[in-house]
């Protein structure tokens, strides 16, 4: 692989588009284990965990993703690595989250809806 000088030197942030900033780090927060922090001035909030952060931005008139159509776009989606499948499927459902009725590939993950309607996938632990 060939690496080449680029004018950027760091990526700051992955955002996510929604309708309330806090709620939807808060849920996140909860899921990663994570602290959340909130600027309500600016309409937006932040979850830091696992060595990064996430931001999360409050946009008016909100169209919520449909997985997997494309009618409404996924934006963004996040893979999640999980120590236990099921206790991490278990833990998403009691945060809000729901299971996508659409799995096209379930052995490799299971694909859940955030509360907003965002799609991300739980990936069980690597085969040894």
């Amino acid at each position: 692989m060939t690496t080449t000088t680029a004018p950027v030197t760091e990526i700051i942030a992955v955002t996510l588009d929604t309708p309330d900033a806090g709620e939807l780090a808060r849920f996140y927060g909860a899921l990663l284990g994570g602290e959340v922090t909130e600027y309500p001035e600016y309409g937006i909030a932040s979850v830091t965990a696992l060595g990064s952060t996430l931001y999360f931005q409050g946009v008016a008139d909100y169209a919520r993703p449909q997985w997997p159509s494309q009618q409404h776009p996924q934006q963004v989606h996040l893979d999640l690595r999980v120590a236990d499948l099921d206790a991490a499927v278990a833990t998403a459902l009691g945060l809000g989250a729901s299971v996508a009725d659409e799995q096209p590939n379930p052995d490799v993950s299971t694909v859940m809806l955030d509360p907003h309607g965002h799609p991300f996938c739980l990936c069980p632990p690597r085969e040894a």
